[in-house]
């Protein structure tokens, strides 16, 4: 799959299974095929370059390599499925560089000591990009399913929904934790769970629960909805300790003041509007905005340079690893991306939009798998109100913060600086801004003429001042 992919449909990350425990290991990029075995109620996942986090599932008898995606609600593979059952309609699933088609068909999903019978998916015929025996797992809200509108009565509902409903009584939520590859203090593989919490992670329990944000004035049903909450009101603190201004541009806004963020395991790097992103990169020296192929527009910036950027949520603050901050080519593909010196740089993650979001969007800023790394999630649908699947109490989402500033920066000076401290950290002077931001008068440049002015009116007031008296005493002889 590409690194992007358009939000036609906002949601989240589950494997679906009651009660299942799925611990995320991490390999290096080249072992993404690598066969990974089952452990009882667990399902072992793999990482590509913490970028895509993969799931090996069972359908038709066959097993398949797929990708865990929070945006998209549908399941495809590659590859002629087994066993299974042709409904005669075909679907087609868009993304933002990718578009899949072909047969959509039904047969017996199996991940862990689950069994789904009957789970409608598209079959695609294999090519270059989508390899035989991969795909694509969608556990997004059913509203976000193409396949569903497709056919008869429930048989078109996605994996998730599959689940919630073969047991009234399970929690309808799921928990996600994302590991770091490069890591080295903090070696969790990471996990996902469906109706539990981590044992260690308890307290996550006992966090303020946010609640899902639609702007739209017609909220509808609990289905209808997208894993998006509100940030705070100045919520994103950049590398200099100071809020960044943020201007919603969405029109039905709960709150006009606060922006709208989708909370998405799916996407490698954020996407922010370009005013953010320049305020979080183009201070530091060397930092330059370019074009990359097959990325698009973003900053880049030397490996050695610590970015330190905090978001809130619900007045609670969330630290970001500066390891998350930027991003070494290697992960996405490429062995070096160079400036215009010819040096080796480092890829800032959280990146102004590569994609249109329409006249009227539903969100300012989606903070992908660099944020999602920093807390341990949990996203509840809402569960079931009296064993009915009409009535669901209220959805909402939890996050337990997992990043220590000190830890984090001394794992950046041991993996990005071979372990020996460097007291400047690389932010140079606001009027010293000029590698590619919005252009226009700095902070800096700003007070500088403003504390000129000032003293300059000082020097005239004085000279008047002086005249006026020798006036005054002249009078006074005559």
């Amino acid at each position: 799959m590409h690194l992007h992919r358009t939000l036609t449909v906002l949601a989240f990350c589950a494997l679906p299974t009651i009660a299942l425990r799925l611990p995320i290991h991490h390999h290096p990029s080249s072992s993404s095929s690598t066969a990974l075995a089952k452990r009882g109620s667990s399902l072992s996942l793999h990482n590509l370059g913490d970028r895509h986090y993969y799931a090996d599932i069972e359908l038709g008898g066959q097993n398949y390599t797929v990708l865990i995606d929070t945006g998209s609600s549908d399941l495809w593979v590659a590859g002629t499925v087994p066993r299974s059952t042709d409904t005669g309609v075909s679907g087609e699933l868009a993304y933002a560089k990718d578009t899949v088609q072909g047969p959509i068909k039904t047969a017996t999903l199996r991940f862990g000591d689950y069994s789904v019978r009957n789970q409608a998916f598209l079959e695609i015929t294999p090519d270059e990009i989508h390899p035989q025996g991969e795909g694509l797992l969608g556990l997004g809200p059913s509203t976000g399913s193409f396949i569903a509108p497709l056919l008869d009565g429930h048989e078109g509902d996605p994996p998730l929904y599959r689940v919630f409903n073969q047991s009234l009584s399970t929690p309808n939520y799921f928990t996600i934790l994302l590991g770091r590859e490069k890591d080295p203090t903090d070696h969790f593989t990471g996990s996902v769970t469906i109706g539990e919490v981590l044992p260690e992670y308890q307290s996550i329990l006992n966090e303020t629960r946010l609640r899902f944000s639609n702007p739209s004035p017609d909220t509808g049903s609990a289905h209808q909805l997208h894993l998006q909450v509100l940030l705070d009101a100045d919520g994103i603190i950049g590398p200099d300790g100071e809020p960044i201004p943020i201007r919603t541009e969405v029109a039905q806004a709960e709150d006009p003041a606060r922006a709208t963020v989708v909370l998405d395991s799916g996407f490698s790097l954020p996407q922010v509007p370009k005013y953010v992103s320049d305020a979080i990169y183009s201070r530091f020296s060397g930092a330059e905005y370019v074009m990359v192929q097959n990325i698009g527009g973003i900053w880049i910036l030397p490996c050695t340079v610590e970015v330190n950027v905090t978001v809130k949520f619900a007045g609670k603050e969330y630290p970001i690893h500066p390891l998350d901050m930027t991003l070494e080519p290697e992960f996405l593909g490429y062995d070096t991306i160079n400036n215009a010196r010819g040096e080796n740089m480092c890829l800032g993650t959280f990146q102004p939009y590569v994609f249109e979001r329409g006249d009227f969007p539903s969100y300012d800023m989606i903070f992908g798998m660099a944020f999602m790394r920093n807390v341990y999630a949990l996203f509840d649908y809402g569960d079931f109100l009296s064993t009915s699947t009409s009535q669901l109490a209220e959805p909402y989402i939890q996050l337990l913060s997992l990043t220590d500033r000190e830890e984090a920066h001394s794992d950046f000076v041991t993996v990005r600086l071979n372990g020996t401290e460097r007291p400047n950290k690389g932010l140079r002077d606001d009027d010293d801004k000029d590698s590619g931001g919005n252009g226009g008068p700095t902070k800096g440049r700003m007070h500088s003429a403003i504390v000129a002015a000032v003293a300059v009116i000082g020097v005239l007031l004085l000279v008047a001042g002086f005249f006026v008296w020798r006036a005054r005493r002249k009078g006074g002889r005559v």
